[in-house]
């Protein structure tokens, strides 16, 4: 059985390797890994004779995830978009062997990679125009001093302060808002499914009415928050003692959340 590199483990997690956003990205795609409800974002630029010049990423993921990704997107760069269609885990595992218990995360790095040629060729991903950024989002705020029925599909908005922010109505689905903190914020009748506000501050938030169908809050400080008729499904997570929150929620029925669907209406 392989050691894993421990060293190496810690500098690609450290350094985040990849973990970016892109502005001029020619696609964005989106992939969502089933085994443990992670979101993964492929970013690539790619030239007019299909080479890729620049790859990145981000993600909800753990550690193995990012340097699975982080190694996808190494790999990727200066291929052409014809060689990342053969692309293996074995072959993505030469660059780090990943543990045995571990090797579904380069599996998922390698699918994430693949769907975004697949955007690439078929003019999927997410829409230029519909590409909210994180500096989009925030000028945005400051100018208008609220963030209402504002379309920030798929944004980025980690480890930031939003305290007392309106986000009513705000189209969030798919977003990244881990580890940020909404005390106080209103997201009253907010389209918040499949987003991930997993270690975020959520004390005295507003979620009246609001999305969470496939929402992950796993680690979420919910003291205070208010989850009145908001609306949630089979792939809502919480911690097990915040379980008392679905008392006063509305279940959206039985259809489990497909990424399809979601690319279809985003």
């Amino acid at each position: 059985m392989a050691v894993m590199d421990f060293a190496r483990y810690k500098e690609i997690n450290d350094q985040r390797l990849n973990y970016r956003e892109m502005e001029d990205a020619n696609v964005v795609s989106y992939y969502r890994n089933t085994g443990c409800g992670d979101g993964y974002r492929i970013y690539l630029k790619v030239s007019p004779e299909s080479i890729i010049e620049d790859a990145s990423y981000t993600t909800t993921g753990c550690g193995f995830g990012i340097v699975a990704l982080a190694m996808a997107t190494e790999y990727a760069k200066g291929k052409k978009i014809e060689d990342l269609r053969t692309l293996t885990p074995d072959t993505l595992e030469t660059l780090f062997e990943f543990p045995e218990r571990r090797k579904n995360y380069p599996e998922s790095a390698v699918a994430a990679l693949k769907k975004a040629v697949e955007d690439w060729e078929k003019g999927g991903g997410v829409p230029p125009e519909k590409r909210v950024t994180k500096a989009k989002a925030m000028d945005l705020l400051q100018t208008q001093g609220h963030l209402r029925e504002a379309s920030l599909s798929s944004v980025m908005l980690e480890k930031e302060n939003f305290n007392g922010v309106d986000f009513s109505n705000a189209d969030l689905h798919n977003a990244f808002l881990q580890n940020s903190s909404f005390v106080g914020a209103n997201f009253s009748g907010a389209n918040l499914k499949a987003s991930f506000f997993n270690g975020a501050n959520l004390m005295n938030a507003n979620f009246r009415g609001a999305d969470l169908r496939f929402a992950k809050l796993a680690g979420a400080n919910l003291e205070g928050a208010d989850f009145t008729d908001a609306i949630y499904d089979i792939g809502t997570r919480v911690d097990q003692k915040q379980m008392h929150i679905f008392d006063v929620m509305k279940k959206g029925g039985k259809d489990l959340y497909l990424n399809q669907e979601e690319s279809a209406a985003g």
